[in-house]
């Protein structure tokens, strides 16, 4: 079984993302990755899933805030999106042949790309490769000099060496944020898995009793 979790990066203070999250009510921990990085561990549910994408949206609200989501799929395919005001402003899909069965509202069977796109069974099928593997999306993300073209690199999957373990999407997760000289170790991981005395800087927003106070949606 591959691994798969739901994280949010994002820019800004530290005191404007825990008033947020609580606001939202939204247990999560927040652990510095640079100076004004954060990268944003919610609690899943029940199933473990925790939606990244609609947090990252919600805290790009934020004052001073941009945030993306980070989603990996059993090891197999990472997404990204990247949000802006509450807009979205990019996405990236690591393998758009990466496809699952559905079900159309007509209960004709089909495939999907995480990206939504459907393809019917009978029909041609994308390529291998990624979508959005635009560096310049995910610079503003970034501290110091970013290495363009390993951003490049690790965003279309290069394995340099040819090492086979080195495609798993948490491993291109890491090397993105390896590339934005960011600290991957907090970020390649869930909220259940999370240990946080191994990071003493990690802010733990919540639990929460009570529903959401508000907050603009």
């Amino acid at each position: 079984m591959g691994t798969t979790y739901q994280t949010v990066l994002a820019t800004g203070t530290l005191d404007n993302l825990r008033h947020a999250l609580t606001l939202l009510r939204r247990e999560a921990y927040v652990v510095p990755v640079a100076e004004g990085r954060w990268v944003v561990l919610p609690r899943g549910d029940e199933h473990g899933y925790a939606d990244s994408d609609e947090l990252a949206r919600l805290l790009s609200l934020v004052p001073e805030c941009s945030a993306a989501s980070f989603d990996v799929h059993d090891s197999d395919v990472l997404t990204a999106v990247v949000y802006r005001g509450g807009d979205k402003a990019h996405s990236y899909l690591s393998d758009r042949s990466y496809l699952i069965e559905w079900w159309d509202d007509d209960d004709n069977e089909c495939l999907v790309s995480l990206d939504g796109t459907v393809y019917p069974l009978d029909g041609p099928l994308p390529s291998p490769g990624p979508d959005g593997d635009d560096p310049a999306a995910f610079v503003p993300f970034g501290v110091g000099d970013v290495d363009l073209v390993r951003l490049h690199a690790a965003l279309r999957g290069d394995v340099p060496d040819d090492d086979p373990s080195r495609v798993r999407a948490e491993c291109r997760h890491h090397e993105i944020l390896a590339a934005l000289n960011l600290d991957p170790g907090p970020s390649t991981g869930a909220f259940r898995h999370f240990e946080p005395e191994r990071f003493p800087a990690a802010v733990l927003v919540g639990p929460f009793e009570t529903e959401p106070a508000g907050f603009p949606t």
